[in-house]
């Protein structure tokens, strides 16, 4: 398996995207967003997607140079129609204008209908922690998009509606915690399919409702189905999902799950907090160390060296990626850079 420094993977899939016609600063936007999702581990959200989203151009359903328009504002919140552009641009938009909303009137709440896949979730909080305050983000998947049956069922009727949260931190990565709400996101079964790995048990189960670990269970027809998070307490994940799907669909006007054919992208409800709206931040910050400390305090169990808190893998996995290189597996490798032959790209290792 090849291994590229994340500037030269960076670049790299740049280039791809502005050769399939898509302007700089949207390729920029979106190739910082996959090799992001490389760094802190989330292969499943990362370059893997690149031919992917190349099949979406040429089928049109992605829009290069569609601009995000306003199409309900208030001072404390907004709705973006993307116009089905890149995802991570549209993504990138609400959430900045969450920031600076939440930065005026201390809280905020953005949403965004017709707008493709957002990659990694996680991306676009952090970004309100970067500005020093609390970013909440969830999707769906405009209706469409169906892989995890609800508790108890055996069918595909939600998309996988992850949630995530980004605190700031003084003197740290911000705390972030990036979720699905199915058992793992549907990227990590391609994953294992391109490796030629068998899955983990209670990941998915095949169409008729029996425990799978063939990857090929999922895509085959009739479709298996990917479970809920939570294992025999799965109705906590399935509850997750549902409500996510209201959130999302019903009240940005993206749609929410049903039985209609329905164009798949993630419609996202961007939150914000300013927190020194509410208290001032050298005592949140205090709260912070303290829960840290008190956490890791904790005992531990056979098995385990030590507690970590939610983020802490990834930006550890960050540290180590971006010093070694990101290992590429050879199915996603071939496929993309094929995809970046057929643009007259070499290879970027």
């Amino acid at each position: 398996m090849p291994t590229i420094s994340a500037e030269r993977l960076l670049r790299f899939t740049e280039d791809i995207f502005v050769r399939a016609g898509v302007p700089k600063e949207e390729a920029n936007i979106v190739a910082r967003a996959l090799v992001n999702a490389n760094l802190v581990g989330h292969d499943s959200h990362g370059v893997l997607r690149i031919p992917q989203y190349l099949n979406s151009i040429e089928s049109g359903h992605i829009r290069p140079s569609a601009t995000p328009k306003v199409v309900l504002d208030t001072p404390t919140i907004a709705v973006l129609d993307c116009g089905w552009g890149f995802g991570q641009v549209g993504a990138v938009w609400a959430m900045r204008l969450a920031i600076e909303k939440a930065g005026k009137h201390g809280i905020s709440c953005v949403g965004t209908r017709r707008c493709n896949h957002v990659g990694r979730l996680g991306e676009y909080p952090a970004m309100a922690a970067e500005r020093g305050m609390i970013g909440i983000a969830m999707v769906n998947n405009h209706g469409g998009g169906q892989v995890m049956a609800p508790y108890g069922g055996r069918a595909k009727r939600l998309s996988p509606n992850p949630i995530s949260v980004a605190v700031p931190w003084r003197g740290h990565p911000p705390v972030l915690l990036d979720i699905t709400s199915c058992v793992v996101a549907e990227g990590k079964l391609r994953v294992k399919r391109n490796r030629g790995e068998r899955l983990p048990e209670g990941w998915i189960v095949d169409a008729e409702g029996n425990p799978s670990t063939n990857p090929d269970d999922f895509y085959a027809d009739p479709a298996g189905a990917l479970l809920p998070m939570g294992g025999i307490v799965g109705h906590k994940g399935y509850g997750l999902a549902f409500v996510i799907d209201i959130l999302c669909g019903a009240l940005t006007g993206a749609g929410c799950s049903n039985r209609d054919n329905a164009p798949i992208g993630n419609a996202m409800l961007a939150i914000v907090v300013n927190i020194e709206k509410f208290v001032p931040r050298d005592e949140f910050d205090k709260q912070v160390s303290m829960l840290v400390e008190h956490v890791k305090s904790c005992p531990l169990m056979p098995g385990f060296n030590e507690i970590l808190i939610p983020g802490e893998p990834e930006w550890r996995e960050m540290e180590k990626r971006t010093r070694e290189g990101i290992e590429i597996d050879d199915e996603t490798y071939r496929q993309i850079t094929e995809r970046a032959a057929e643009l007259g790209l070499n290879p970027p290792a």
